[in-house]
């Protein structure tokens, strides 16, 4: 059976390896040779990935998930790299707020960006299929968050946000380039949109199998920055600004203060030469040609 690119349709694709699930499924990894974006192929079905998140993935700890995604720890790290982040993109919402600005993190989880948002006194809101995070987000943190597919909410795109976010969501998602489309649609003419997804780059080639973000198949997408990048500008984003980071150094319990110093100087090393295995690129919104 011939295949296709879930990017761009190609049926030029090179074969790279396979991986096993967590339930001994092998699945194919393949690189399109046209746009470059190394996909599962083919892609599961809808109903296989759900099994994958239930509650078990955010608080248990694995290569796949979260030690306790709910925890004030877990919380308090996440905020910590996203602060990093809209750092080093340049991004100020202070000098961004405009009145009543709103925003929309799309596969927002338990809603801690939406929460973070409205720290900063924006209206916000976040989507979400994962019933577990969607309910401690409305009862914990008392979040505005919608429950289902973003494909499928608002067709029309009447709602329109200032600001709209994709933290590590991307590379989950069955249809990224509808996804990355219908974002663009709901977005106000000078609105902005930041995404961060795990990166095809040195060390992910490198390490092949073992890469800490080889997960399938959670996983389904793995984009080069500048591939990334090229698929965005045609879908009618205008780049602004990109930052790279992670080694591949994922932080243990207890550690020595040997690894804490050798994963210091290799995410040093590794953004300082955008080769880390982690992006997060910020766009805002231009014309798109259908």
């Amino acid at each position: 059976m011939t295949h296709s690119c879930s990017i761009c349709s190609s049926q030029k694709l090179r074969y790279l390896f396979s991986k096993p699930s967590k339930d001994n499924t092998n699945y194919d990894i393949f690189q399109c040779k046209n746009c470059k974006i190394v996909q599962v192929v083919p892609l599961p079905s809808q109903e296989i990935l759900d099994r994958y998140y239930s509650n078990e993935y955010f608080t248990s700890r694995t290569d796949r998930g979260y030690e306790n995604y709910y925890s004030q720890d877990t919380r308090n790290e996440i905020f910590r790299v996203w602060n990093l982040n809209l750092n080093d993109l340049g991004v100020d919402f202070i000098d961004l707020n405009k009145l009543n600005p709103r925003s929309l993190d799309v596969g927002c989880a338990a809603g801690y960006f939406v929460d973070y948002m409205k720290s900063m006194g924006w209206r916000s809101m976040g989507i979400e299929i994962a019933p577990d995070p969607i309910k401690f987000a409305r009862e914990k943190l008392h979040l505005d968050i919608v429950e289902g597919n973003f494909l499928e909410w608002d067709k029309s795109a009447e709602e329109k946000f200032n600001l709209i976010t994709l933290w590590a969501s991307i590379e989950h998602m069955r249809e990224p380039i509808p996804v990355l489309k219908k974002m663009h649609s709901h977005l106000t003419d000078d609105g902005m949109l930041i995404l961060s997804t795990c990166r095809w780059g040195l060390l992910s080639k490198f390490l092949k199998q073992k890469w800490r973000f080889l997960n399938v198949p959670e996983h389904l997408f793995y984009f080069g920055l500048k591939e990334l990048i090229q698929i965005m500008e045609g879908l009618g984003y205008i780049y602004q600004s990109s930052i790279t980071y992670g080694s591949g150094m994922t932080m243990k319990k207890n550690p020595s203060w040997g690894f804490l110093l050798f994963k210091k100087i290799f995410d040093w090393s590794v953004k300082l030469t955008n080769q880390g295995d982690m992006m997060a690129i910020r766009f805002k919104k231009g014309s798109f040609n259908h």
